[in-house]
């Protein structure tokens, strides 16, 4: 027995000999001592089964014929850990075998030394299965042009030409999606003439190049002008082209279209927590190529039938509700008079006690802060929920459409009345408010300057334009005393008057007196759509995108007009017809001398 790892070479053969051969079984360690076979021997030369196993690993177990590896045998690759199992000649791969590769592939069919060549399956380890023909150890179907491969991960499945490797002249591709071509390949692409069903419904029957139509629409085209004038209310229709890139209308069928409607999106400056739960449910601003941001605003086709719905049960609503509403008007009045008199002012509740509290010693409780808190979550929550149930009754949106020839078109398209909370409005209103905050503030800034100025002013002149007082006679400035002292206690009593009037209006704080006074301000309509640019978006929403591509959308700016009333002509004023009719009757009514 050789000693492998000693490098020491003792007697080369050991096992049985006839006639001074190797004759039997027996092993031999070669003389450059990488090879070394065990097995049966016939007159010197390995015949029958054996095993020869080389240093670096590999090893053939099978039969040897005059000295050759020559049947069916095993054979193991240690580079590539490929097992073999089939029939060799010579040493070779040839004929039929089975190939298990490190990739977790299988082949199994003709070879033709050590090549894959003829026909057989191959399982590759994208969990793909081949049938046909091979050639120089690729997959060619030219000998035999019709064969199928199936690929089992995505469940695609081919049948037709193959050659190089790849899809190369005519086939048929159904796919897992349903989609399903027939035409020509060139180096798997669709290429040539060829017919494609979609599976999102679109069909393109014609030339194709490099895998895509040579006639295939790139953009979205409205044929309105931009910018659209509009009424409140007004309805109005939308047309569309799908073109290319050289501005052609391209006839194809089936793609989906969706038209929207948004309003500039406007980024409040302090986020509060009612904004943060809307932006939860809204949706994310779009961008636009008029440099500016949209969000989506309500859109729809169906108004008038909303509308008509509303209206009638708003009037059966009113009509239940007038009864209860007039009986119940003189007892909540009376109770708020009442409450309003036996209700002390708010500041003297607070002071009161503040009061009590410090005179026996503990800090006052302050319930202000908390009460506001809770006032707020639960107005946020109840905003919320407003919010939600509203949406609700939100007219429909506009449907999708599928486009015919290349051309798509919606009609009686109609704004729809503003959503409640709808962001880029309160946030309007808030910047509205905070402007006039910001002016009133300056107004009073001003007004003390101007009074503190003319307060030196006054000074200055007393200083410098001292005058003596005039003399008075004792009798005039006794009669002119008493009635001053008349008309102050009437002044007195109508000051007090007047601040009894007026003590709510003092107690009152500065956010309640602006309230009031912008709700005294007309608020907009909320049954139509407001005043202002509203941007239309056309956008396609084929599902599965057709070939992984979707259309370019247009947009389109509509400026939002106030609605014009209809207004009763005058009939035009004859002043000499007036004047001829006037002098007539005056004439008349004179009698005749």
């Amino acid at each position: 027995m050789a000693d492998f790892k000693n490098g020491l070479r003792k007697e080369p053969y050991i096992g049985e000999k006839q006639k001074f051969l190797r004759d039997g079984y027996g092993t031999y360690v070669y003389e450059n001592s990488f090879f070394r076979y065990e097995g049966e021997w016939v007159k010197g030369k390995k015949h029958g089964h054996g095993k020869l196993v080389m240093k670096d690993g590999t090893y053939y177990e099978g039969q040897f014929t005059d000295g050759e590896i020559t049947g069916n045998g095993f054979k193991f690759f240690s580079s590539s850990n490929a097992k073999y199992t089939g029939q060799f000649l010579n040493g070779e791969m040839h004929g039929e075998g089975m190939m298990h590769y490190k990739d977790g592939s299988i082949y199994k069919g003709d070879w033709y030394k050590n090549r894959r060549q003829g026909y057989g399956t191959l399982w590759t380890n994208m969990k793909a299965v081949y049938e046909g023909s091979f050639y120089e150890d690729a997959k060619d179907g030219q000998d035999n042009p019709c064969f199928i491969i199936i690929f089992v991960s995505n469940g695609d499945r081919y049948e037709g030409h193959w050659t190089q490797d790849k899809r190369n002249g005519l086939g048929e591709l159904w796919c897992a999606d349903g989609s399903q071509y027939e035409g020509n390949f060139v180096n798997d692409l669709f290429h040539g003439e060829g017919k494609l069903a979609h599976a999102s419904g679109m069909y393109y029957r014609g030339l194709w190049e490099h895998g895509f139509p040579v006639t295939m629409a790139t953009k979205i085209v409205i044929l309105q002008e931009s910018p659209m004038v509009l009424q409140q209310g007004q309805p109005f229709s939308i047309s569309v082209e799908c073109r290319n890139d050289d501005d052609e209308l391209v006839t194809e069928h089936g793609r989906e279209l969706q038209v929207i409607a948004g309003f500039k999106y406007r980024h409040p400056e302090e986020l509060s927590g009612l904004f943060d739960i809307i932006e939860d449910y809204e949706d994310q601003p779009i961008p636009t190529p008029f440099g500016y941001d949209v969000v989506p605003y309500p859109l729809t086709d169906q108004l008038a039938a909303v509308d008509s719905a509303t209206e009638a049960s708003s009037l059966k609503d009113t009509n239940v509700d007038k009864t209860d509403a007039k009986g119940d008007e003189k007892s909540d009045h009376s109770e708020t008079l009442e409450d309003a008199k036996s209700s002390p002012p708010v500041k003297e509740t607070e002071s009161l006690s503040k009061v009590a509290a410090q005179d026996e010693g503990v800090a006052p409780i302050e319930r202000k802060e908390s009460n506001e808190e809770s006032e707020v979550m639960e107005g946020s929550e109840t905003e919320l929920q407003k919010r939600l149930e509203e949406l609700v009754q939100m007219p429909p949106a506009v449907k999708s459409k599928l486009i015919a020839y290349g051309v798509c078109e919606w009609t009686n398209l109609q704004l729809a009345p503003p959503p409640p909370m709808y962001r880029p409005f309160v946030i309007m209103k808030q910047e509205e408010a905070a402007r006039k905050r910001s002016k009133q503030s300056k107004e009073k800034i001003g007004k003390t300057k101007e009074t503190a100025e003319f307060g030196k002013e006054n000074e200055e002149n007393e200083g410098e334009d001292f005058e003596e007082e005039p003399s008075v006679d004792p009798v005039e400035g006794i009669a002119s005393s008493q009635e001053m002292t008349v008309e102050e206690n009437n002044n007195q009593g109508d000051a007090g008057e007047i601040s009894l009037e007026s003590q709510n209006s003092i107690l009152e704080t500065p956010d309640q007196k602006s309230s009031q006074s912008s709700k005294s301000e007309k608020e907009p309509d909320e049954t139509v759509a407001r005043l202002g640019e509203y941007v239309l978006i056309v956008q396609e929403t084929t599902n599965p995108a057709f070939l992984g591509r979707r259309l370019q959308p247009a947009y389109l700016l509509v400026q939002l007009k106030k609605m014009k009333k209809a207004s009763m002509k005058k009939p035009k004023w004859d002043t000499q017809r007036h004047i001829t009719m006037s002098m007539h009757q005056t004439s008349s009514s004179y009698p005749d001398e």
